[in-house]
C-alpha cells in the first residue's frame, strides 16, 4: 500500500503543470543572497531520476531575481550579445551543459559531476571532479527545483556574479528559469551540434 501511495504521488508530480503566475511567487533573500521561493514542489530522489534521467531540457524563459526578491519581467537573454540559453542532459553520474561559449567562440558541451539533495530540491556541483575551476567561491549550489511536471520544470539557478553597487563586492546572481523538455530527436540534434569541452583540462 505504501509503495502504491508513493507511486501515485510521483505520477501526480509529473502530470501537474507548473503555474505560470509568477506574480504569486515571492522570494526570500537569505544572508548569502540566495533566493528561496515561498512555495515549491518537493521532489524526492526517485522522482528526480524519473523526471530527468535520459532527457534533455532547454531554458525556455530566464529572468533575473532582483535583490528585493522580485522577478525581472524582461527575459535575461533578450538583446544580449555573447551568450544564450543553456540546454541540459541528465544521467545518474553527470549533467551535460550545452551552451554557446563566446570566449572560444563555439557551441560546447561540458559535463558536470553533481549531487542531488531531496531535502532542499538542490543540485550541487561536485568539487572533486570537473567543476573545481569555476565554482569554489560562494558554495557549490547550482540550482534548485521550484515546480516540476513531465514537460516543464522551473528552477532557481546560480548564474554568475556581478558587482554590488553599495559595497563594490561581487555577489552571486540568480535566475528564475523555465525548462522545457526536448523530444528524443531534438536531443540527438543537440548532441551532434555541440563540441565536447573539458574546463579543467583547458585551465590546468
Amino acid at each position: 500500500m505504501k509503495k502504491l501511495l508513493l507511486a501515485t504521488l510521483a505520477i501526480c508530480l509529473l502530470l501537474c503543470a507548473c503555474s505560470k503566475d509568477d506574480d504569486e511567487l515571492v522570494f526570500q533573500i537569505l544572508d548569502d543572497t540566495r533566493p528561496v521561493p515561498s512555495k515549491y514542489d518537493k521532489v524526492s530522489v526517485t522522482e528526480f531520476k524519473n523526471l530527468f534521467f535520459g532527457y534533455g531540457w532547454k531554458e525556455a524563459e530566464t529572468h533575473e531575481i532582483n535583490m528585493d526578491g522580485t522577478i525581472d519581467k524582461k527575459d535575461y537573454w533578450e538583446d544580449l550579445v555573447g551568450g544564450g540559453p543553456h540546454i541540459y542532459e541528465f544521467n545518474d553520474k553527470e549533467i551535460i551543459d550545452y551552451f554557446y561559449a563566446d570566449a572560444i567562440p563555439a557551441n560546447v558541451s561540458v559535463p558536470y559531476k553533481y549531487t542531488y539533495d531531496e531535502t532542499t530540491n538542490s543540485v550541487c556541483y561536485n568539487y572533486e571532479t570537473t567543476n573545481s575551476v569555476y565554482y569554489t567561491n560562494g558554495g557549490n549550489f547550482w540550482f534548485c527545483i521550484v515546480c516540476a511536471s513531465s514537460t516543464e520544470v522551473t528552477i532557481i539557478k546560480r548564474a554568475g556574479w556581478k558587482a554590488n553597487r553599495d559595497s563594490n563586492m561581487l555577489r552571486p546572481v540568480y535566475h528564475y528559469v523555465t525548462l522545457k523538455r526536448l523530444t528524443a530527436a531534438e536531443l540527438e540534434q543537440v548532441r551532434n551540434s555541440y563540441t565536447p569541452y573539458d574546463l579543467v583540462e583547458r585551465h590546468n
